[in-house]
């Protein structure tokens, strides 16, 4: 986990003194949010804003897919070229990986209100438009639930590369693991011929001897793939109860147990921590294994910067991606390195007065 050092400047407010201006930094984890280039349409309808419109997630998957035919969501159509191309300015459908947030506008039914939230330039809440003495909170904008790009390093809490459990010999299994040998002979003709019968680790708790006990020791080192990255998966230590919601499958039950456990500082340092939570019974567990994390490799940096005495405000992001020291198996350590896919100024409104407190969040410097 990041690490942020707090300078003995800093206000309440999160704002450091440096020279004389002030910054404020937020850092973001992108898995914390839904990702809108991986996600089904199933599940971005589950999105506050778009639950209403279910026809918003069609069209949200329409714009970048790569076919012309529009996305049929239980009747609720979606668009393709033929509406964008009707329009008075017409253009065409991207039917390719959204790059931005911000891309949304181009897509039918998305507005600034439903993106940004319905907020004053300064990023107050606005009054009701009936009553002017009533503030309303419309919640957290749609853009602070979203995402272009998230995934995870197929590797465990330590930094080692996950088992394939679908392809691994017994002997390996039994090594590296630690499963007797019933269970992994269970293992063995559950999977079939090169695992085709394993596709998830769902899948592998309805093998019998495969309980939570073990789970609570297996968990975090297995997969069902040789990919370096888990992508789109949803980070279980800092998503929202909107974004938790939007996991296949799941139900109140399901992510309240999840933040009733965070609430309670329980911190899952990796996917085997999952199964310690009691309140949530096997198949329920099953729903959320495959789709979900507990670290990431994706953040939104965050700065806003002002001058002192000067009202005026400048916000810049980043898309950054981290790669942590790992732990190779032969003792070999990997320095960290930092990629950044994205930088740019953004402007007040819209921009960032939407924006939300980041998952760590002060002035000041972060380490990983």
């Amino acid at each position: 986990y990041a690490q942020l050092s707090l300078p003995p400047d800093t206000d309440s407010n999160g704002w450091t003194r440096l020279g004389d201006g002030w910054y404020k930094l937020d850092v973001v984890d992108t898995a914390s949010r839904l990702n809108l280039n991986t996600a089904r349409a199933q599940e971005i309808a589950k999105l506050p804003g778009i639950s209403s419109d279910p026809a918003i997630a069609a069209a949200i998957v329409d714009w970048r897919d790569e076919d012309d035919v529009p996305t049929d969501l239980n009747g609720s159509v979606g668009a393709e070229i033929e509406y964008y191309g009707s329009l008075p300015r017409p253009y065409a459908t991207k039917n390719a990986p959204l790059d931005t947030v911000d891309e949304l506008l181009l897509i039918r039914g998305i507005t600034p209100t439903l993106l940004y939230g319905l907020r004053d330039a300064s990023g107050e809440l606005v009054t009701s438009p009936i009553d002017s003495s009533v503030s309303v909170d419309l919640g957290t904008p749609l853009c602070e639930l979203v995402t272009t790009y998230s995934r995870e390093r197929n590797v465990t809490a330590d930094g080692l590369r996950r088992l394939n459990i679908r392809t691994a010999d017994p002997t390996t299994l039994m090594m590296t693991l630690g499963l007797p040998q019933n269970l992994v002979q269970r293992l063995v003709q559950a999977r079939g011929n090169n695992g085709q019968n394993l596709t998830s680790i769902a899948q592998l708790l309805d093998i019998p001897g495969f309980t939570r006990d073990v789970m609570k020791q297996i968990g975090d080192k297995i997969s069902v793939t040789d990919d370096e990255y888990r992508n789109g998966v949803i980070n279980i230590n800092t998503a929202p109860a909107e974004v938790l919601a939007t996991i296949p499958n799941v139900d109140e039950t399901i992510y309240n147990a999840i933040i009733e456990a965070r609430e309670g500082g329980t911190v899952f340092a990796g996917l085997n921590d999952l199964f310690q939570l009691t309140a949530l019974n096997r198949q329920q567990l099953q729903v959320l294994v495959d789709n979900v994390c507990t670290k990431s490799s994706v953040y939104l940096v965050r700065l806003k910067v002002r001058v002192a005495g000067s009202q005026e405000i400048r916000g810049y992001q980043a898309l950054v991606e981290v790669q942590p020291q790992a732990q190779a198996e032969g003792g070999t350590t990997t320095a960290a390195q930092a990629s950044i896919y994205q930088f740019r100024e953004v402007g007040r409104n819209p921009g960032w007065s939407s924006w939300t407190t980041g998952v760590f969040s002060s002035g000041g410097s972060i380490g990983i």
